[in-house]
C-alpha cells in the first residue's frame, strides 16, 4: 500500500539552500518574519556558529525562540532595527535579508542593506529573501505580496558596495538575490 501521507521535504528547504549556511558559520538574519527559517538555519551552524536574528519588533525574541525549541536549534536575538547592527564589523559570514524590502522607502532600504553589510567579514554573502513563502497546494502560483523589481534589488546590492550581485532564484513567492562584500 503507497503512503501518500508521507512527509516532503521542509517547507523552507529552498530557503535554506540559497542562504547556503554551513556548519560553523556566523549567520545574522534581519528580520524574524520567517522564524522556521532562522531556526533551520541555526540547526546548521550548530554549536560551533551562530544565528543571531535581529528584528525590532518586541514579540520577535519569543516567536524566534519558540520555533528554535521546537526545532531543537540555539538561535540569539536581537531587538534592534537594522540600522544599530553597526558594532559587530566583519563578524558575520552571511546576513539574510528576510524582512520584506518593497514596502520600505529607498532611504530605509538602502539603510538596512548597508547596516547589514556593514556586519559582514570580507568576502562575506548578502542574501535577500523578497517576498513571502506561500503556503498550500497552489502556494507557488502566486507572488507572495509586494517585491522588489529585480532590477531595483540587484542595484540595492550594487549600490551597497557589493559585488558579483545576481538573483539566485524565483521560488514559492520569494525572489532569491545575492552578492559579496569585497
Amino acid at each position: 500500500m503507497p503512503n501518500w501521507f508521507k512527509a516532503g521535504p521542509p517547507p523552507y528547504q529552498t530557503a535554506l539552500a540559497m542562504v547556503g549556511a554551513k556548519p560553523g558559520d556566523r549567520v545574522l538574519v534581519v528580520g524574524a518574519d520567517d522564524v522556521d527559517l532562522a531556526a533551520a538555519v541555526a540547526l546548521v551552524t550548530g554549536l560551533n556558529g551562530r544565528t543571531l536574528v535581529a528584528d525590532p519588533a518586541p514579540d520577535a525574541a519569543g516567536r524566534v525562540n519558540a520555533a528554535a525549541a521546537a526545532a531543537g536549534a540555539l538561535v540569539d536575538v536581537l531587538q534592534a532595527a537594522p540600522a544599530q547592527l553597526a558594532g559587530g564589523a566583519g563578524e558575520f559570514d552571511v546576513a539574510a535579508v528576510v524582512s520584506p524590502l518593497a514596502p520600505l522607502s529607498e532611504h530605509d532600504r538602502r539603510a538596512a542593506i548597508g547596516a547589514a553589510v556593514g556586519v559582514l567579514r570580507p568576502g562575506g554573502r548578502l542574501v535577500i529573501l523578497d517576498g513571502r513563502r506561500q503556503k498550500g497546494l497552489f502556494g507557488g502560483l502566486s507572488k507572495g505580496g509586494a517585491r522588489l523589481e529585480p532590477g531595483a534589488a540587484l542595484a540595492l546590492l550594487a549600490g551597497a558596495g557589493l559585488r558579483a550581485a545576481r538573483q539566485l532564484a524565483d521560488a514559492d513567492g520569494v525572489a532569491f538575490y545575492e552578492a559579496r562584500k569585497s
